[in-house]
């Protein structure tokens, strides 16, 4: 198995090479896998930025095989997922990484389905893998996994081949992995190594202090708009960038992309404790735009305001303000900062910030009264679509009332 420092021997000069050769078609997705031991409550985590072109996102509630799970997808597609937590305890993301072996990834959101409904564990993550090398399967991808026991790994998974990778080993506690694999066999292929180095640098600080929290992922992590040639804060820019307006950045190579699509968090359980009460945090849209909501398995359904057939009530909020932001003649991948602050204490940045607080603090009374005494699937249901009610009539309202 090839180490994180091994793997990294590629030059800063050809990483940023790499990147901007490969700009045009930047395959999407940042994740990170985070061991307990690096959490400010030793609860593992799981990140995933979902930057895809169907912009169109929902959440879903499945009755799997062995196991109920939330699953975040594509509007209009039920037969693959691209996130989840199912009712064991078990979490699964993903990012596409052509630089494995195999002939193509067709198949990444079916084979992650498959692991919420059938898998508990890590292992046994590793036990369907090891089943399915010899028949093969169109898998190219980083799979980030937690489990209700304290597991937090990365497979990468090709065609026919997997390696592990724990993040309890890593000497920082967690794993970043964006469109390129350690262990990758056409080096070539990878991607997103801006992103990569980005995301590592704003959690390993944080991980040494143990003060990694779901809100810190959100607001540090997926959140964070610095490109390759531009740290934007604090907010807003006052620069010019590449000669478009004073205040707008690229979001190409930012970690927050203009084709983000959602973000997703997952708080596992505590150790011992009802894996039912690991909360999957889910976010519609671009991250600085978007407003992040807990979902329970235990509920048994998902938010009105996350759902749908074809489009989810709140992802169609969030496409406007992203509309507004994007409204640079030239290129519709400059966003103006200046909408997420001011430079007088107002902007979007600081209404997400108060919403967020409230919502953030309802959840973490309900799971605290939970611990006390199991709920019932009708309880969870009532606290979780009484949040989003609430969260999505304060973004419609631009956060007045608060």
């Amino acid at each position: 198995m090839r180490t994180r420092g091994a793997a990294e021997g590629r030059s800063s000069l050809a990483v940023l090479f790499a990147a901007l050769v490969l700009a045009p078609v930047a395959r999407p997705c940042t994740i990170a896998v985070i061991a307990g031991r690096a959490t400010a409550e030793g609860r593992p985590l799981l990140w995933k930025n979902r930057d895809v072109a169907a912009q169109d996102n929902v959440v879903r509630f499945y009755g799997g095989k062995a196991y109920g799970y939330l699953g975040l997808s594509d509007a209009g597609v039920t037969d693959k997922i691209f996130a989840g937590l199912n009712a064991a305890g078990l979490a699964v993301v993903n990012a596409v990484s052509s630089d494995l072996e195999g002939t193509g990834d067709s198949e990444n959101g079916v084979f992650i389905k498959r692991i919420l409904e059938e898998c508990a564990t890590v292992d046994e993550v590793e036990a369907l893998l090891a089943s399915t090398n010899a028949g093969g399967r169109k898998t190219q991808a980083n799979l980030g996994i937690i489990d209700a026991r304290g597991g937090a790994a990365i497979f990468e998974a090709g065609n026919h081949s997997f390696v592990r990778f724990d993040a309890a080993a890593a000497p920082s506690g967690f794993l970043v992995r964006t469109n390129y694999a350690l262990s990758g066999a056409s080096p070539d292929k990878g991607e997103g190594f801006i992103r990569f180095e980005r995301a590592g640098s704003i959690l390993a600080p944080a991980a040494a202090g143990r003060r990694i929290d779901v809100r810190f992922v959100f607001d540090q992590a997926a959140r964070d708009l610095v490109n390759e040639a531009v740290d934007p804060y604090p907010l807003p820019f006052t620069g010019s960038q590449n000669g478009h307006p004073p205040g707008f950045i690229h979001t190409d190579f930012s970690i927050n992309r203009y084709k983000t699509a959602s973000a997703v968090v997952v708080q596992g359980a505590e150790p011992g404790g009802d894996p039912l009460l690991a909360t999957m945090w889910c976010l519609l849209g671009e991250p600085v735009w978007g407003i992040a909501l807990p979902l329970w398995v235990r509920a048994g359904s998902t938010p009105h305001e996350v759902r749908g057939t074809y489009f989810s009530p709140l992802r169609e909020a969030v496409k406007a303000r992203e509309a507004s932001a994007y409204d640079d003649p030239a290129s519709d991948r400059y966003l103006d900062t200046r909408m997420l602050a001011d430079g007088k204490g107002g902007g979007w940045a600081v209404v997400l910030s108060r919403v967020e607080s409230l919502v953030f603090a309802a959840a973490e009374s309900a799971v605290r009264s939970w611990r006390k005494s199991p709920p019932a699937p009708a309880s969870v249901r009532s606290a979780q679509d009484q949040i989003a009610f609430w969260a999505y009539r304060r973004y419609l309202a631009g956060g007045f009332g608060i």
